[in-house]
């Protein structure tokens, strides 16, 4: 399955510590979802993408993801977001692939845009000490 990540998910230690392993540079290809934006989301430190016409979100199309990938993947964005196609660009030509849409009765979007490099700098090391420590905390995610 492929997957247009975004987010915190463009973050390979995120990732990492999702999936339960690491995936190889190649799993990753640079794209873009365009008619969104990309921004945080009140309450929180992470992104949603939005309607936006004139707006395109880079992110990246990380393919050669199993099933339990996906449940694992599923299991980390929660119930705020759906699974549902749509059409991002990658080197030049459209395709089709599942992005989390964030549900907009769930999660609400700040004025703010949101910037991955910042994310990274201000929040990332105690995101990922909340996230392994929740992640320790489920059977499934605490296998080798």
């Amino acid at each position: 399955m492929r997957f247009f990540f975004y987010g915190t998910l463009l973050d390979r230690d995120v990732t990492a510590l999702v999936l339960a392993r690491r995936l190889p540079p190649q799993a990753y290809t640079e794209a873009r979802l365009p008619g969104h934006a990309r921004r945080r989301v009140q309450g929180g430190t992470y992104p949603i993408v939005i309607a936006d016409a004139r707006g395109e979100v880079s992110g990246a199309i990380v393919g050669g993801l199993s099933a339990r990938d996906v449940a694992r993947l599923a299991a980390y964005e929660g119930p705020g977001y759906r699974v549902v196609p749509l059409r991002v660009k990658v080197r030049g030509r459209m395709t089709v692939v599942s992005v989390f849409e964030p549900i907009q009765s769930r999660l609400k979007p700040s004025r703010e845009l949101w910037d991955l490099s910042l994310w990274q700098r201000r929040h990332k090391r105690l995101f990922v000490e909340r996230l392994k420590r929740a992640l320790s905390g489920r059977p499934a995610y605490s296998r080798p």
